[in-house]
């Protein structure tokens, strides 16, 4: 089953020293239900790149269990996160001025179903970490809204 649903996505990020940032982006996807049990969300975002408009394609795989999820980013930023309960994940972070390597460590992990097909909400605590020191605290918050039904 594939469906047209708007995707809403929240990052706040601290880091030491600097203000609290906050980025919100609203984009139309696709859900899909994947043979496998997993779900899939793909979408299109745009991110302002300090020198300009970058277009990032996401994928977001949420397991069938409901307690990870992946998300593969490609085009102007490369990168494959994963996020599950307590999980510590090291990832390429590919970029146009370079890559370097980062740990994800998850310190929460939800995932809500709404009433309405295909609404769901995933919230994740997590930190990033390089080379041993802790670059920010983050949280990711994806708000999936059936298109179709409204």
């Amino acid at each position: 089953m594939r469906r047209n649903v708007a995707v809403n996505v929240t990052g706040i990020h601290s880091r030491p020293g600097e203000p609290t940032e906050k980025i919100m982006t609203s984009s139309a996807g696709i859900y899909q239900d994947m043979e496998d049990g997993r779900r899939l969300v793909e979408y299109d975002e745009e991110q302002d790149a300090g020198n300009g408009v970058v277009k990032v394609h996401n994928k977001v795989f949420i397991a069938s269990d409901g307690r990870s999820m992946e998300i593969l980013r490609s085009g102007a930023t490369e990168n494959r996160l994963e996020f599950g309960k307590e999980l510590k994940y090291d990832t390429e972070y590919n970029t146009p001025y370079g890559s370097m390597t980062m740990r994800v460590i998850t310190t929460s992990f939800e995932f809500n179903e709404g009433r309405i097909d295909d609404d769901m909400k995933i919230m994740a605590e997590y930190a990033l970490e390089m080379e041993g020191q802790i670059l920010s605290d983050s949280m990711i918050i994806i708000e999936i809204k059936n298109a179709e039904a409204r």
